[in-house]
């Protein structure tokens, strides 16, 4: 035997066509020493390098493919409503045109997405119904819209429904008024810290107090970016909206815009989304900040009326 000496041994012995192929006894997967025609010796596991090395690289088109889904799905998410075209999602995730279209198809196929008329693919009610949320965002959205435009035809300021998404709200519609001058600070698909806005507390000071001061400990590093938010001034407002029956923050995340928001419930109780009115200057201040509140809080008694299946009230 040429090459370097084997090992003490202690098994069976077999010789095949390509050399003497060395095992033992009752070992799964076989292991032993392969010496093939004087070569060098090999050491098996019962899996050839070629066949370990198609393993890897299916695992690795695996992770590939998730890392791609997941991509995919989140770009859509930040859309919201406005929803993201083929070439959209293509260049943000860093995708080939193609390698987009076929992971968004095998998402729409699963109804995590869904593609619409206009050929923007947006998040599917059926996934956010699987996910346990009570409402989905394009129902909420649906039952929102006609109450938050007459919202806004009649303060001619600017209105926002938002969601709860983990620590955070998520604006899912806006509507811009008649107004000059209008506050644009926050767009759809565009997400805040609870308790910073209008809305965002409005999602926040109505939860149970435990499952309240949990979330305002564990905002932590979110609120570097407010300057004026603390976990401090978020219980103060909270406490304040509770007692007034809306939220009312004058100068509070954005110096010179005020946001007067209140909460939307399900039949349930279960607080779904807030929605708020955002305006510049002096225009949600004085007299006129209780007249926008109650058409704020009228606003939501509606929709939660249409979420009961249930005709909204006159409107006052």
């Amino acid at each position: 035997m040429q090459g370097q000496c084997a090992p003490p041994f202690f098994g069976t012995a077999k010789r095949d066509n390509a050399g003497i192929r060395l095992a033992f006894d009752g070992e799964v997967p076989i292991l032993g020493v392969f010496i093939a025609g004087g070569g060098v010796m090999q050491r098996e596991t019962g899996v050839t390098q070629r066949e370990t090395k198609e393993r890897a690289d299916r695992q690795g088109e695996t992770v590939a493919s998730v890392s791609r889904a997941v991509a995919a799905i989140r770009c859509v998410a930040r859309a919201g409503a406005e929803g993201r075209r083929l070439s959209d999602v293509a260049r943000e995730i860093g995708l080939h045109k193609a390698t987009a279209a076929r992971a968004l198809a095998s998402l729409t196929e699963l109804d995590v997405l869904r593609r619409d008329d206009d050929r923007r693919y947006r998040i599917a009610p059926q996934f956010l119904e699987t996910l346990g949320l009570p409402v989905s965002l394009g129902t909420l959205r649906q039952r929102a819209h006609a109450e938050v435009m007459d919202l806004v035809d009649k303060v001619e300021d600017t209105g926002l429904v938002s969601v709860r998404s983990g620590l955070e709200s998520l604006c899912i519609d806006r509507h811009v008024g008649r107004y000059p001058l209008q506050a644009l600070s926050l767009d759809v698909g565009r997400r805040r810290p609870l308790g910073a806005g209008a809305g965002s507390l409005a999602l926040l000071a109505w939860l149970p107090e435990d499952e309240r001061e949990a979330i305002i400990d564990a905002l932590g590093p979110r609120l570097d970016p407010y300057r004026s938010v603390t976990p401090a001034s978020i219980r103060h407002h909270a406490e304040v909206a509770r007692r007034e029956g809306y939220t009312y923050l004058p100068d509070y995340v954005v110096t010179g815009m005020t946001g007067i928001g209140a909460p939307v419930r399900e039949p349930s109780g279960l607080i779904v989304a807030a929605v708020s009115v955002a305006g510049v200057g002096d225009r949600l201040k004085g007299s006129r900040r209780e007249e926008v509140a109650r058409l704020v809080v009228d606003a939501c008694a509606r929709i939660e009326a249409r979420l009961a299946g249930c005709p909204p009230a006159p409107v006052r």
